[in-house]
Parts: structure tokens; sequence; C-alpha cells
């Protein structure tokens, strides 16, 4: 049934380019049929649903409707905060689903001759909404929890093509990750530590077969003399330490950043222990620099941490960090 509207359907997407609700309704039944059946559907009827978004999204692209439609609803002044970009949180929803680790994996094994890339359809997509996404944008609940749903799910399932965006693109997706880190919204932050785990585990993993991984992505940052370009995993370090030790951290998030600071202590060792000394350097009061020296070496010594990110290994982890967090938590601002 699903299989005889997929014509039609695109054709009223290029019909009713212009029609806000009308992409809106489009959009919303793909992602609810996606949501409803793909795991009901055997190799061929997904192989054909995927053909049908790629063209979806193809056509999307090739007439510019994200930004046609982002620039109707920053100007219907009647239209709620909730109801407002809710086209481009379909899109959000559309590439979260077609990214779920199910259906990729159940099209990975399927082998069908014909059967399109899945990693192309997200790809198509990515080149859809990274523009789109803008930090105002992103004030916006709703369409900020969606967004980041996407991007840990693609993270995690697609590192590495997230890895070989342009530099624009690329730059786009962790500056978004930064803004929402500093977010007040647990699920948000946990969403983006997801997400730098994801990326931070690619990097470590590629570097230790020999591989450039992140090597060429860089941001910038604000430093002492001015704007600094830095490596991805330096970046985030330091962003993660700043978080964990000088701002309103929940302890509740403890087991996700355990999870994305240990690849990126593997990938930036020498900064960290540079971090460290210089934190220590700062500390005037003896019996204070003391505890921190002796909770920043528990911290990567103790329950025989090893330099891998395997399951038992990051249980470890996990378990160093809320003791550390707990130990400093007296005199750093950790809540």
């Amino acid at each position: 049934m699903g299989h005889t509207v997929m014509n039609s359907l695109l054709t009223l997407l290029e019909v009713y380019k212009n029609q806000s609700e009308v992409i809106y309704m489009i959009l919303k039944f793909v992602v609810d049929f996606i949501d409803g059946q793909a795991v009901f559907l055997d190799g061929k009827e997904t192989s054909v649903l995927m053909s049908f978004c790629l063209r979806l999204l193809q056509i999307y692209s090739s007439h510019n409707i994200g930004k046609v439609m982002l620039s109707l609803s920053s100007t219907l002044r009647s239209e709620s905060q909730s109801e407002k970009y809710k086209d481009l949180r379909a899109l959000l929803r559309l590439l979260t689903n077609i990214c779920s680790k199910d259906l990729v994996g159940f099209l990975s094994d399927s082998n069908i001759e014909g059967s399109p890339d899945i990693a192309e359809v997200i790809y198509v997509g990515l080149d859809i909404v990274t523009p789109l996404i803008s930090l105002d944008l992103l004030k916006y609940p709703k369409l900020s929890r969606d967004y980041f749903v996407l991007m840990s799910h693609l993270l995690e399932v697609y590192p590495e093509k997230v890895a070989h965006l342009n530099r624009d693109a690329f730059g786009r997706i962790t500056g978004s990750l930064e803004f929402g880190l500093r977010n007040q919204d647990g699920d948000v932050v946990e969403r983006c530590l997801t997400a730098v785990n994801a990326l931070a585990s690619y990097h470590f993993k590629e570097r230790l077969g020999g591989r450039g991984g992140l090597g060429s992505q860089v941001m910038e940052s604000e430093g002492s003399n001015g704007k600094l370009q830095e490596s991805i995993s330096s970046h985030f370090l330091r962003l993660l330490l700043q978080l964990l030790l000088f701002e309103d951290f929940r302890m509740e998030l403890a087991g996700s950043a355990a999870d994305a600071l240990l690849p990126l202590l593997f990938c930036e060792q020498e900064l960290y222990q540079r971090l460290v000394h210089e934190l220590l350097e700062k500390e005037q009061n003896p019996t204070v620099k003391s505890r921190l020296a002796l909770a920043f070496h528990n911290l990567t010594s103790s329950n025989n941490l090893s330099s891998t990110l395997d399951r038992p290994n990051r249980q470890k982890f996990r378990k160093n960090l809320r003791v550390f967090l707990g130990e400093v938590s007296g005199f750093m601002q950790i809540k």
C-alpha cells in the first residue's frame, strides 16, 4: 500500500514545493511509515523504501525547499513557537529513522543487487540539514532535541561519513555539539556527549590503525592571544574538563561524560597532562593542590585502567570519574 503512493508523493512534493503544510504532511507520512513499518519489511521492500527516500531528499534539495520553508516559518508571526519549523523537524526525524541501527544492519546484511547505499541517503540528508541549522534555531527546544537525537544516532552509526564532510559542514556539526554541551537540558547534553564519544572513539581507532582519523578537521576557539585553531579532540577535551570542573555539571550525566572523555584522553595524553599541570600550578592552597593532584592521578590509574575502549575498561573509567567528581566537589564548582 505504501509503495502505490510513493510516486504520487514525489509528484506532490514537486508541485507544492512552496507550501509548508503540504511539505510537512508528506514528510510526516514518510516518517510515520518508516517508524511503523520498516521492521516488518523484507530486504527487497526495504531497498524500494530507501530508493524512495533518496529521491524524496534529492527533490527536497534540488528545489531548495529547506531554505524556503525556513523563510516562511520565520515570518509567520501568528505561529506558536512549538509549531515553527515543524517541517524541518520532520526532516530531522526522517533521517533519524533511516539511520537507526536496526535498519542500517538489515540493509547491510541483505546484499540485494541494486540496493541503494543507505550511507548515500544519509549523506544527501546531511547535505540538506547542516546548512539549515543555526545556533539561533537550536534555541527552539523541540527542534534542538530532534537535531541532537539525529546527530547522536548518525555519529554512532556513520562517524566516517561525518568525518569526511567538507570543513564548513563539519564545523557546523561540531559547533552545534559545543552549543548543546553548554545547554541546560539534560537530554540534549547527554545526546551531545554520545556524539562526542562516537567522534573521539572513531578518531582513536583510526589512529591506532595508522590512519588520519579526524586529523584534517580543526576547530577555532578563543585563546589568550586571539583565535586559535586546534584539533577536534583537543577542543572537546578542553571543553569537557571545563564543564566537569568549573560549571554546574549534573552528576547523573557522569557515565555519559566518562564515555566521551576516555577516548579524548587517549587521543590527547600530552595535552591532558599539560592542562592538569597548569591547573595545579594556579592553585595557591597546598592542601587543595595536593588533593587535586591525587584525584587527577587516580582518575587515569585506578582500577587497572588500560588503553582500550572495550566495555570493561569503559566501566572502570566510569567508576573512576564518579570517584573523581566526588573527591573534588568540595573545592570545585561541581553540583
